[in-house]
């Protein structure tokens, strides 16, 4: 792997929850999909998953990265029996902590897939180093 093809850091470590605690009051938040790079819709994703189902970040973060690695990758997404399988399996061995099985984690992934499909290169840049 290049530097230059490495995840951020910041974004992507599963021990460090990148948002303080949940304010106390609503206020206009960045909806995932409005987000303008990888890095906001992770933390706007996560801060709604974390709201809805208290879902930590540790549990997240992994499926972020296996998101953006097998986009980044052209890993094919069609409901096909045999690549649902091999995307489970190379989950498996990516998950690391993460507390999600394989089928919570292709919900978070589905969703990252859809949201990087729609962001412009130039966007998808900024979460590699």
């Amino acid at each position: 792997m290049r530097p230059r093809d490495r995840l951020d850091p910041l974004l992507f470590n599963a021990h460090l929850d990148p948002l303080p605690a949940p304010p106390r009051r609503r206020g206009a938040r960045l909806r995932p999909h409005d987000a303008p790079d990888y890095r906001q819709y992770s933390l706007a994703d996560y801060r709604q998953r974390r709201a809805r189902h208290g879902t930590p970040w540790r549990d997240l973060c992994p499926a972020y990265a296996f998101a953006l690695r097998t986009h980044a990758g052209g890993w094919p997404r069609a409901p096909i029996a045999e690549t649902d399988g091999e995307l489970a399996a190379h989950w498996e061995q990516m998950r690391g902590e993460s507390q999600l099985d394989w089928g919570q984690a292709r919900t978070v992934i589905e969703d990252a897939w859809q949201a990087l499909d729609h962001l412009p290169a130039p966007a998808l840049q900024q979460v590699t180093h």
